[in-house]
């Protein structure tokens, strides 16, 4: 790959523009970011051990998903890290930025650790060893501090569009001005998750830009807490407890979880997945001024808001979520450098709340869920497919919301100088951007980017048949709407209609809640079509006091009602909005006219399916 030039990237730099700022109207200069990869640098590390042990919670839950998707779009996580105007004589230079990397790993177990065999894997952590420093050249003319958001964003593109054969921990590349004496203008690193999660991806940005700060400007302490030292430390009894608790916790939120919280009545997957990007000064301003008054996290004030909208647009009056979790509530994880990342789920009660008394619910729920987030996945997986089996559907861990925020106390306390006035004209500015995207088995995922100067906030439609663009978009502008007027004033839950202007999903006939599920018959009706075909069965709403009935002519593969279910339970990954029948009954033959259960013959047998026959 070295010698080949990147294909290069046209992107506007802004003079003074940072991330997280708003852009300054009119540009300093368009320019051509165009990477030309050169040879890397070998960076050479010393840490202070070497080992061997099992993998922790977090990363056996990462290899366990990683393992059924190894190519997922998160399988790297990909940061800037951040590089400062001047470093310890003056600009950063390559030097400097292969030293700030010869510490980072030094100080970082995971960034030297590779997980060997592939089956059953342990982690080996090098004592030393060399790790590449990737090198980019821009072209030729002045490359200063005002380029970096733009030089970093076509790094950040490139380390996503080329592949890494040796799959390694950490990958970091530069851009370097060839004027300007090896310059770095730049720099990015693509990181495994097994190796880090997102808030240890903002630990290891804090640490390298103190390594190239000036000498006395950002002292840091000695290591810390390992991968190793968590996994060891997780065999002990007061861990396993906890992890037993977590646990627990979680099946009896799995037993609740609807099969597929959001998607259209009578939708119909397409096979097609999109992203919007909903850019919104004017929520940014308001955001400020709820998390000020609630004392809560900005992430939770723009959770909250989804939440509103979509149990209203859903109809549901509580919303029992999945959610990422990344517990570093105790003191020797508050600087852990390794994937605590594990799914977990909140129930949060909408109705009859104002958006502030919804904004501290949700936290609270929200931290709840991430303190009962650390358990061994093996076992969560071995229990979800009892409860998968008993009520008749899927699983999906998929986070709903997931927040790239890192959060501080004083980012919650921090005085607010925007006026609310303000927010409401910003509005004007408000921009909705789509892209496509790899398919994805959950139907909604919000991901929060960004809420300082701009609020960034995507929502992922997994099947653009189950969720059209145009119903996401209106989603978000939805939101934006509830924060930009609570930005003024609580809003009251009897206000939150005329406020987001958007109303409950129309309930056609046939469409029925079951189990925690709005389910569609009809959808039902194909799963069992498919399920037992060539048999001809019928799915009724209701039939003797019982919901979601089956009646199905037997055949010599289906003469049970257990047999019914397995053939059922089998054909779910097609029918991502359909929940099994709730009760089989088996008939010798189907009737003329199957459209009534009266017109069914007296039945052979007939049960829910689930555990023994009942006649």
């Amino acid at each position: 790959m070295w010698g080949m030039e990147s294909p290069a990237l046209d992107l506007v730099t802004h003079g003074g523009a940072q991330p997280g700022q708003d852009p300054v109207p009119a540009p300093r200069h368009r320019r051509r970011v165009r990477l030309v990869p050169v040879p890397p640098v070998p960076v050479e590390f010393t840490g202070e051990r070497a080992g061997e042990g099992p993998l922790t919670m977090g990363q056996l839950n990462i290899h366990m998903w990683l393992s059924e998707m190894p190519s997922h779009l998160y399988a790297l996580l990909c940061a800037e890290l951040p590089v400062p105007a001047a470093g310890p004589a003056g600009p950063v230079t390559l030097a400097d930025a292969a030293g700030a990397i010869a510490a980072l790993v030094a100080r970082h177990e995971g960034l030297r650790t590779t997980y060997r065999p592939p089956g059953q894997p342990r982690q080996h952590v090098a004592a030393s060893g060399v790790q590449p420093l990737e090198v980019c050249s821009l072209g030729e003319g002045q490359w200063g501090p005002e380029d970096r958001p733009a030089v970093a964003e076509a790094l950040l593109r490139w380390l996503r569009e080329s592949p890494d054969p040796q799959q390694r921990a950490m990958r970091v590349v530069v851009a370097i001005a060839p004027a300007g004496g090896d310059q770095v203008i730049a720099c990015a690193a693509a990181f495994s998750h097994l190796a880090a999660d997102q808030a240890a991806i903002e630990l290891l940005k804090r640490d390298f830009a103190a390594l190239l700060a000036p000498p006395g400007g950002r002292p840091l302490g000695p290591p810390g807490h390992q991968p190793l030292d968590q996994a060891e430390l997780e065999t002990t009894p007061a861990e396993r407890a906890k992890a037993q608790a977590a646990l627990a916790y979680v099946r009896e939120q799995a037993w609740r979880i609807p099969h597929c919280l959001y998607a259209l009545p009578g939708a119909r997957p397409s096979g097609q997945s999109l992203a919007v990007e909903l850019s919104s000064p004017a929520a940014a301003m308001a955001v400020r001024h709820v998390a000020a008054r609630t004392r809560a996290s900005r992430s939770s004030v723009v959770l909250a808001a989804l939440c509103a909208v979509v149990a209203r647009r859903a109809g549901y009056g509580e919303l029992v979520l999945p959610m990422s979790s990344s517990d570093r509530f105790e003191p020797h994880l508050a600087n852990y450098v390794g994937t605590l990342a594990q799914g977990s789920m909140a129930t949060i009660e909408t109705d009859g709340r104002s958006l502030d008394e919804l904004v501290r619910h949700t936290w609270l729920r929200a931290l709840e869920a991430s303190r009962q987030g650390r358990y061994d996945a093996a076992r969560r997986d071995a229990g979800d497919r009892v409860i998968a089996r008993e009520r008749g559907l899927r699983l999906n861990y998929d986070p709903f919301f997931n927040s790239l925020l890192p959060e501080s106390w004083s980012a919650l306390t921090a005085g607010v100088s925007v006026a609310p006035e303000e927010a409401a004209a910003a509005l004007a500015r408000t921009t909705l951007r789509w892209r496509p995207m790899p398919p994805n088995e959950s139907p909604i995922r919000f991901t929060l980017g960004q809420v300082d100067g701009c609020l960034r906030l995507d929502l992922w439609c997994g099947d653009d048949g189950l969720l059209p663009r145009a119903e996401a978009e209106s989603l978000l502008l939805a939101a934006e709407r509830l924060l930009v007027t609570a930005g003024r004033g609580d809003v009251p839950a009897s206000r939150m209609p005329e406020v987001t202007r958007l109303a409950p999903l129309a309930q056609p006939a046939g469409r029925i809640l079951v189990d925690h599920c709005w389910v569609d018959v009809a959808d039902v009706q194909r799963l069992l079509d498919e399920a037992v075909a060539p048999a001809t069965g019928r799915v009724f709403a209701a039939a003797a006091d019982r919901p979601l009935v089956a009646y199905l002519a037997a055949t010599g593969g289906i003469r049970t009602p257990q047999q019914a279910h397995a053939r059922c339970l089998a054909a779910l990954a097609g029918h991502p909005t359909a929940i099994t029948p709730r009760y089989y009954v088996i008939c010798p033959a189907a009737p003329a006219d199957p459209a009534g259960p009266a017109a069914w013959p007296p039945p052979l047998a007939a049960g829910p399916g689930r555990g023994a026959a009942a006649c």
